[in-house]
């Protein structure tokens, strides 16, 4: 069997835009682009790094999921590894993604930011700073919440 891969398939409501998007902050072309006959896009994939990630008009007419923005949220983060948490937030965000939560060194060893880009989608930025085994972030995260009470 080969190994699974999980990719994550957006539903939004003006795909070209979305495309042009994903292009500009991932600086990637789509690799796959099929269009319906009234010309919403039905599947545009992406390659980033070693990642895909999948695109499409929500189509609920043809059982689609629907976007964010048709729902007033969504219940799903796509959290994405990257070499400069800080970089690319501000890319994400010259770009029309709105800054939910700026880069900040986390406990769990990582430079982590939160942002919802402008089709809806959240979407946790990071940056490795060190390995940590789960012990030690448990171990973070008690004295972390030590100091909240």
């Amino acid at each position: 069997m080969k190994t699974p891969e999980i990719v994550p398939y957006l539903a939004v409501t003006d795909a070209p835009t979305a495309i042009a998007f994903y292009e500009q902050v991932f600086d990637t072309k789509p690799v796959h682009l099929l269009s319906m006959p009234d010309g919403r896009v039905m599947h545009c994939e992406f390659k980033i790094g070693k990642a895909r990630l999948y695109i499409s008009e929500a189509l609920p007419e043809h059982g689609g999921t629907p976007s964010p923005t048709s729902l007033g949220g969504t219940t799903v983060a796509i959290h994405l590894y990257v070499d400069d948490c800080d970089a690319m937030v501000a890319r994400m965000a010259e770009h029309g993604a709105e800054v939910l939560a700026a880069p900040e060194d986390m406990f769990w060893g990582e430079r982590f930011a939160r942002l919802r880009d402008p089709f809806g989608h959240a979407w946790g930025i990071s940056t490795k700073l060190r390995e940590m085994t789960p012990e030690e972030i448990q171990e973070a995260a008690a004295k972390m919440f030590e100091g909240a009470s």
